[in-house]
């Protein structure tokens, strides 16, 4: 009679940017096809009881997400059409207002060339008024340029004095996830909140 044999699995283990809802305020930077990860966390956010995202059973203490800062980083946004479409669909179903979305159009020049500028004002103006994007036609901001990441992430802590435990996930080409990585590193070399970050790269 064959002796009976014991195995023992470990797992499943996903990505880390599946960890997001484990922390109170978690930061997801996109780039480039680098957004396919986060696109489903979003349509998750968009089409889920909001009840059953932001509160979570980890181990033994019940955390509550408070906010989800989304950072898509792309050349334009016509680049990624789809992901304008996932984005309104955040918009119009986030009772809650759990996600806070930032756009960065990289094609633009420094911030101090005049065609930058003009594109600056008359977005800031449009939104003004009609509290919509005058690129993509999203309630979301759109930036010009790079996000500066050391400074939005010192924001983060002032706007969130209370979080101890920041998550950040970043996703696309090399230049970028290192980029968010000093920027955390940065942050953690200081005094106050931790920046974890998890990142991979396409």
């Amino acid at each position: 009679m064959p002796r009976e044999l014991a195995i023992y699995l470990d797992g499943p283990y996903g990505e880390g940017h599946q960890d997001w809802y484990r922390f109170e305020v978690s930061v997801l930077v996109g780039g480039g096809i680098g957004v396919t990860p986060f696109a489903s966390i979003l349509k998750d956010i968009g089409h889920s009881n909001p009840s059953a995202i932001t509160c979570k059973k980890v181990k033994t203490a019940l955390v509550q997400t408070s906010c989800v800062y989304f950072l898509w980083v792309t050349r334009t946004q016509k680049h990624f059409e789809w992901l304008v479409d996932i984005i309104r669909d955040v918009e119009d179903n986030d009772k809650g207002h759990l996600v806070s979305t930032h756009i960065f159009i990289t094609q633009f020049y420094s911030k101090f060339d005049l065609r930058t500028t003009m594109l600056y004002i008359c977005e800031r103006h449009f939104q003004k008024i009609s509290r919509r994007s005058l690129f993509t036609g999203l309630r979301s901001i759109t930036h010009f340029g790079r996000p500066n990441l050391p400074s939005i992430f010192s924001a983060l802590k002032r706007v969130h004095p209370k979080v101890e435990q920041f998550g950040v996930f970043s996703c696309g080409p090399p230049p970028m996830t290192r980029s968010v990585e000093d920027a955390a590193q940065a942050m953690n070399r200081s005094d106050g909140a931790t920046f974890h970050h998890h990142f991979e790269n396409f």
